[in-house]
């Protein structure tokens, strides 16, 4: 489909009202994006860029979409979370999966910001694992359930009128049954609102603890089948990684820019910085890595916009390299300022600590490279088949075949680095996870080559085949973490003897105390002390009182 007419205005004037209306340092520093900012992206259909036109959003394409969350996230990557989360784990669940009845009830509502939704998954013992949620669904015996527990760490939940939860379904026998979804109205009884995380990024973004306490929802408040839930949640993180790696493009091409804009104009000792060989090389670097991601990103929009199926490898390589390419471009931003780039007022810290968690929140790198590997040596049907009809690329899906053979052969052969066979066949799929990344970019490079030729894309091919080809030799000659590998046991003894060096420390030392005083609290759990009653006046007597000088 052809670009919607209304997202070139959109990206024109978020580049205006960033210069003018957004202050991102105070964001950062209040914890908190101005409530102006929420009514005009709202105003500006932003909170539902993908919701149709009949209840009032922009019904945009995943193109559009896509380039609007790389805008943002040049211009604040807490906004670009906030907005995808608006547009993606809050209102996605609901427009693909939720009742006709709370589609015509919310989606007006959340396409125009009027209220927002959140997404509550997380749990203090279950993060990248949902299999491990604890909190659950007990049917009411009415036809309806009750949900109970806790969810942690869910964005924008406190500002929220609507909360999409995931909890185990318990049968009527008592058992577990699946993950069932449901959306929660906010105000709902048993629905209370935790204390807020304070983070180390993404500040302005409110991230709180919900409790659960026997919640009542029907099945009309069902995302799904009851047991099916994960469905819905699995829809919206997958279609979240490709947000992240888009927003993580623009977030890499801000600070191309600041590295130039500073390179530029700074002289060091070997003359103007931008002509300093470590410096053309990051720069170079960072501008291929650009290309890749970006094109890779396109690629899938537009086979999802054309109403084709893309396999889950390559959202997860989307969210692997936008996030860890990301983090590296603002890490050399700040090395680059030297200095400068440790002073706050310079942008390039809050770069750097807004960057951190993408590379863990909806997937961390490590378990997405491990889950990719596994898929690569166990179910590569539709990754290969991806490869070869819909980007053309059969060479590279050949050897991607042979290395991932390789890796697991030299991984679990004779010679393993790990001795555990579990460990072994883990290690094999990490590795052959981190080849894979640099083969699938390189083959939505090459897919790109044959259809417009550019310097930038053979640049950046001639990048993605030397990745590919040193990160598959690391593989298959052994790590230098892999020489010296410890097992649990003697990794446990030898940290544990670092008290002798350095001691045992935590500290214990009072901070701030933030508790109301008791004494104007609510007084609920005792019953305030009786009145005593008046002493009675004395009674008039013949004899005259003797009263005292002193005044009482």
């Amino acid at each position: 489909p052809s670009p919607h007419p209304l997202t070139d205005d959109l990206i024109a004037w978020l580049r205006s009202y960033a210069n003018e209306r957004i202050n991102s340092r105070l964001i950062d520093e209040r914890r908190c994006i101005p409530p102006y900012i929420v009514l005009d992206f709202g105003n500006r259909g932003l909170l539902g860029m993908q919701v149709p036109q009949s209840y009032g959003g922009l019904g945009l394409s995943n193109v559009d979409t896509l380039r609007i969350m790389e805008q943002l996230g040049a211009i604040d990557p807490t906004l670009s979370l906030f907005v995808g989360l608006s547009n993606i784990l809050g209102i996605r669940p609901i427009l693909n999966y939720a009742t006709p009845t709370v589609k015509d009830e919310l989606l007006p509502l959340l396409a125009t910001g009027r209220e927002l939704a959140a997404f509550a998954l997380t749990e203090p013992i279950a993060g990248s694992n949902p299999q491990a949620i604890s909190s659950s669904a007990i049917p009411d015996g009415n036809g309806g359930w009750r949900l109970q527990g806790t969810k942690i760490w869910s964005g924008s939940a406190a500002w929220a009128g609507a909360i999409n939860v995931f909890v185990q379904n318990i049968d009527s026998s008592g058992k577990g049954s699946g993950v069932s979804g449901f959306v929660v109205r906010q105000g709902t009884k048993g629905l209370r609102q935790g204390p807020e995380a304070l983070t180390m990024g993404m500040r302005g973004m409110i991230q709180n603890t919900i409790y659960f306490e026997d919640v009542p929802v029907t099945p009309e408040n069902l995302l799904g089948a009851p047991g099916k839930g994960m469905n819905a949640a699995q829809d919206a993180m997958m279609y979240g990684r490709l947000a992240i790696g888009a927003s993580s493009v623009g977030g890499m091409k801000r600070c191309a820019q600041l590295m130039l804009r500073y390179a530029t104009v700074r002289s060091i000792s070997t003359g103007r910085l931008l002509d300093n060989p470590t410096t053309l090389a990051r720069l170079s670097d960072l501008t291929a890595a650009i290309t890749a991601v970006e094109t890779l990103i396109a690629k899938i929009a537009e086979l999802l916009d054309t109403g084709h199926i893309v396999p889950v490898d390559a959202y997860v390589v989307a969210k692997i390299a936008g996030p860890e390419f990301l983090w590296q471009a603002a890490d050399h931003l700040v090395q680059l300022l030297g200095g400068r780039g440790y002073i706050e007022t310079n942008i390039a810290p809050q770069i750097l600590r807004d960057a951190r968690i993408l590379r863990i929140f909806e997937g961390p790198t490590e378990t997405l490279t491990m889950f990719l590997g596994s898929r690569v040596i166990n179910q590569s049907e539709e990754l290969h088949q991806f490869l070869c009809d819909r980007l053309n690329t059969k060479s590279v899906s050949e050897h991607l075949k042979l290395a991932a053979d390789k890796i697991n052969d030299r991984c679990t052969g004779t010679h393993a680095p790990f001795s555990d066979r579990t460990s072994a066949i883990r290690w094999a799929y990490t590795l052959t996870g981190e080849v894979a990344l640099y083969a699938i970019l390189l083959a939505a490079l090459q897919d790109s080559a044959q259809r417009n030729v550019s310097e930038q894309c053979d640049r950046a091919i001639q990048w993605a085949t030397l990745k590919f080809e040193q990160t598959l030799t690391k593989a298959l000659t052994g790590t230098p973490a892999e020489s010296v590998l410890l097992n649990a046991n003697q990794t446990t003894d030898l940290i544990s003897s670092y008290t002798e060096t350095i001691g045992n420390l935590e500290q214990t030392l009072a901070g701030e105390d933030h508790e109301l005083d008791h004494l104007l609290k609510l007084q609920t759990s005792a019953p305030l002390p009786k009145k005593s009653p008046p002493t009675p006046l004395p009674q008039p007597t013949n004899t005259p009182s003797v009263t005292s000088a002193t005044p009482s």
